[in-house]
């Protein structure tokens, strides 16, 4: 990565999180507001930037949330750094991250002694984003239902959302979820990916019906 600061811009949780990273993973800034993205993104972009002392044409690069968590919150990143990315081409250089794949790695960064346990957080009624940790390292994140869920016998952990669908499962221990911890785990290989355009996560499984020529009927 270039010497010059990035970018961390996470609308994912319950809270807007905008942070100046330099190239050595410190903190320049970080500013975390409890409102909502939608009043809130720009001027804590904009208080990051000012207490780190820069601007977005010095910037080298925007670290973003691809979630899951709120729909509205990373929507409005994603436009956000769709539009700077054009207006400073020469900052378009972009990686994500995944929110439940932070708050694994900070776990395991607590507790290193921690070597199974399923992390899980809320996608509809009945249905949950679980990552799995296994021999002390986070796998692939699945969708899982209410009976796989309650047939983990292991450590159980709850990311919570924004606005939930469903109560936390029972005898789950609630994480907070805190882009903070982003310097601490910054240079895992599972954690920063880089990508040409802004993606965001999607935990939904397209399905296609067969199409027949016959009349369909009510």
């Amino acid at each position: 990565m270039s010497s010059k600061p990035l970018l961390v811009i996470d609308g994912s949780g319950s809270t807007v999180f905008a942070g100046v990273l330099d190239q050595n993973d410190r903190w320049l800034a970080q500013v975390q507001r409890e409102g909502a993205p939608l009043e809130d993104l720009f001027p804590t972009i904009e208080s990051a930037l000012q207490e780190a002392g820069t601007h977005l044409n010095e910037i080298s690069a925007y670290l973003y949330c691809e979630g899951p968590g709120s729909v509205l919150g990373l929507r409005l990143c994603a436009m956000a750094i769709e539009t700077w990315i054009r207006l400073y081409p020469e900052t378009a250089k972009l990686y994500k991250y995944n929110s439940l794949q932070l708050c694994a790695l900070a776990l395991l960064h607590d507790s290193p002694d921690l070597q199974e346990a399923l992390l899980v957080s809320d996608w509809k009624k009945g249905a949950w984003n679980a990552l799995t940790i296994e021999s002390g390292k986070p796998i692939s994140i699945d969708v899982i239902d209410d009976t796989e869920l309650v047939s983990w016998k292991g450590p159980l952990y709850h990311l919570p959302q924004r606005k939930g669908w469903q109560s936390p499962p029972p005898g789950a221990q609630t994480i907070e979820y805190s882009p903070a911890r982003i310097a601490e785990v910054c240079q895992h290989p599972m954690f920063l990916q880089a990508t040409k355009g802004v993606q965001l996560y999607s935990a939904c499984i397209n399905t296609f019906q067969k199409w027949t020529p016959t009349r369909h009927r009510a």
